[in-house]
């Protein structure tokens, strides 16, 4: 090779190297950068492409009955959603997953927008619970759309079925309205309680939900679990139901609407709340098909109405020891006077009918009789403000504090409450022939069930108005026994011991020899008074027997047992009945039957003290597994 040829070639190798070595002290410059200088702020970009944040949802706490019994429990459960990240951004893809899911589109679309602008790393949850079929379903939608996901989850478990539904009530998704109502409380997606106690001791059952920080590969599979952070469950706690009292309380209205409460008279506990119909909370924690929300949503039967706490009947005479307690009180009568009853008497130009002829009678004899004449003559004597005010001293016309949602007050009229409610102006005066309608329970009178419950339960203590409760106890997470919670304190009324004798003995002689004495259960002496609340006008008995169901009396039974040193205070209402001593009445001695007669003979655990041993045919007669009791 020439020489010239050869400086040429040794020049452009040079180059070639200086240029070679350049480049690479350039990327070594560019290499040093990133990984001295950018190293934290890359790294925390390719964690964000690879490592993906999911929330761990929290069990809710367990729920058991006074005895240790599993009314409310968890399961795992797959549930169909869309991780947060994974929201497809244009609409066509929800508008044909809406079709495929059945559901419609435009309120699917709303989700995503709400779920993508809300906070939280929660999913949107599109089917939960799924079965057989429903993982099918779900399987074929996700070989469509992608971004769909299975998970596993825990959901909710009701081992009572109707038992209690009323009570229990169910959980859902948090609402809209709910979150707007407490902006920063919930994240969209949240599980919490509906109704019932699940939504009254929602802060107390939820828990804390965790998180997973996952590892992801290109595809968007989970490889392992980066770190995270375990979730806290909620409380499990125990009622103060029997749930063998609550079955046979369902058992015994078969088939009839309406609703009994039982209370415990040292501190207020609920041993039964039963609402027919019930239904199952079960069935709002899967897919619900049309069948299913017809027979909820629009059965005339209103199968998800408290009737316990939501529904306001005439009380009939059960209503009568209330204006007993007022013409005492003032000191319109005293126990031993008397009044005549020939089965009829006019009344301000109008004829009033008694459903027997009693002769001369006192109030205790009154009571026992139920004669209306006798407290006609109240009627005639009181004005509804006395009334009134006696039914606001006992606490009647209040909430009565029971730790479940929506409950509504009672209802006693008085000249203001007609002054205020009244649609015409003709009809805001009061009228005193009005009166003698409300004195045997009737008129504008409304009382749900548990009130009456709670005002048999002040007589029968003698002047304590008790709060009804639910909450006994929280399972102490360590030892696993309860840790009873204090009961609302009582409130005394100061209540005369010489009306309450006069009161006591009436009812007394309602099963001893009066319009309950079919109803009575030897070896127990109940007290109690029977109720016959019309619901439509009839001439006579023939008349009446050809009404139609829904128009016959409402039977109504209230009292307390036994008449020496009581345990239990009991209102039962069933509709459409037809007369107290017939079908409340039973329903009633029914209770009694089973809590005195069919439990073990031990007397109840004092309120405060241990929780005991369950009771050997719970299980069984309550249709209920055993649990983890204490």
């Amino acid at each position: 090779m020439e020489p010239r040829q050869r400086r040429i070639l040794q020049e452009r190798v040079g180059t070639l190297q200086t240029f070679a070595w350049g480049f690479f002290l350039f990327l070594a410059a560019v290499y040093g950068w990133l990984q001295l200088v950018r190293r934290n702020e890359l790294q925390r970009l390719a964690l964000q492409q690879s490592v993906k944040v999911r929330t761990s949802p929290a069990q809710r706490g367990i729920i058991f009955d006074r005895n240790g019994y599993r009314l409310v429990d968890n399961k795992r459960a797959l549930h169909l959603v869309i991780q947060r990240e994974d929201l497809p951004l244009r609409p066509e893809p929800v508008e044909a997953l809406a079709r495929g899911l059945n559901t419609d589109p435009e309120a699917l679309k709303r989700r995503v927008q709400a779920i993508r602008n809300s906070g939280g790393n929660r999913a949107l949850l599109l089917a939960d619970n799924l079965d057989e079929a429903g993982l099918a379903m779900a399987e074929r939608l996700r070989a469509r759309f992608p971004f769909l996901s299975i998970v596993v989850a825990p959901s909710r478990v009701y081992l009572g079925d109707e038992l209690a539904g009323h009570v229990l009530g169910y959980v859902g998704e948090v609402t809209t309205d709910a979150m707007l109502k407490e902006p920063g409380r919930y994240q969209f997606g949240e599980i919490v309680g509906r109704t019932g106690f699940e939504a009254a001791r929602n802060e107390h059952l939820k828990g804390n939900d965790g998180q997973r920080r996952i590892l992801v590969d290109h595809l968007g599979r989970e490889v392992r679990l980066y770190d995270g952070k375990e979730p806290n469950p909620g409380r499990s706690l125990f009622l103060t139901l029997d749930a063998g009292l609550q079955k046979t309380l369902a058992d015994a209205f078969a088939g009839e609407q309406g609703a009994a409460v039982v209370l415990d008279l040292r501190d207020g506990g609920i041993l039964a709340l039963h609402s027919s119909p019930s239904f199952d909370p079960n069935i709002f924690l899967g897919h619900m098909d049309r069948q299913q929300a017809d027979a909820l949503f629009r059965n005339p039967s209103k199968p998800l109405l408290n009737r316990a706490i939501r529904g306001r009947y005439p009380p009939g005479s059960t209503f009568k020891l209330l204006v007993a307690l007022c013409a005492l009180e003032k000191g319109i009568i005293t126990p031993e006077s008397t009044f005549t009853c020939r089965g009829r008497k006019t009344y301000y130009d109008r004829e009033f009918r008694c459903d027997g002829v009693h002769g001369t009678v006192d109030l205790v004899q009154a009571i026992a009789h139920s004669c209306d004449i006798y407290f006609y003559e109240l009627g005639m004597r009181l004005d509804v403000d006395d009334i009134h005010a006696t039914a606001v001293r006992y606490g009647v016309t209040e909430l009565t504090g029971v730790d479940l949602p929506h409950e509504i007050p009672s209802r006693v009229p008085s000249r203001d409450w007609k002054a205020r409610t009244a649609k015409r102006a003709i009809d805001r005066k009061w009228y005193a022939g009005e009166t003698i309608s409300v004195a045997i329970g009737q008129g504008q009178n409304g009382l749900t069930p548990i009130s009456l419950a709670r005002f048999y339960a002040a007589i029968a203590t003698g002047g304590k108005l008790l709060t009804p409760h639910l909450l006994y106890a929280f399972r102490n997470d360590r030892t696993r026994l309860p840790d009873l919670v204090p009961p609302p304190a009582p409130r005394d009324l100061g209540m005369d011991p010489r009306i309450w004798t006069a009161l006591d003995e009436g009812l007394a002689g309602v099963l001893r020899y009066g319009t309950a004495r079919k109803a009575a259960l030897p070896g127990i002496e109940i007290c109690g008074k029977t109720g016959t609340a019309q619901v439509a006008e009839f001439k006579d008995k023939a008349h009446y027997a050809k009404q139609a169901k829904h128009l016959k009396d409402h039977s109504l039974f209230a009292g307390y047992a036994p008449r020496e040193n009581p345990q239990i205070a009991f209102a039962v209402v069933a509709e459409n009945a037809g007369f107290g001593a017939d079908t409340a009445a039973p329903l009633a001695r029914r209770i009694c039957q089973y809590w005195f007669l069919e439990r073990p003979r031990k007397p109840l655990p004092p309120p405060g003290g241990r929780i005991p041993d369950a009771f050997e045919t719970g299980p069984r007669q309550a249709g209920l597994r055993p649990g983890e009791g204490p």
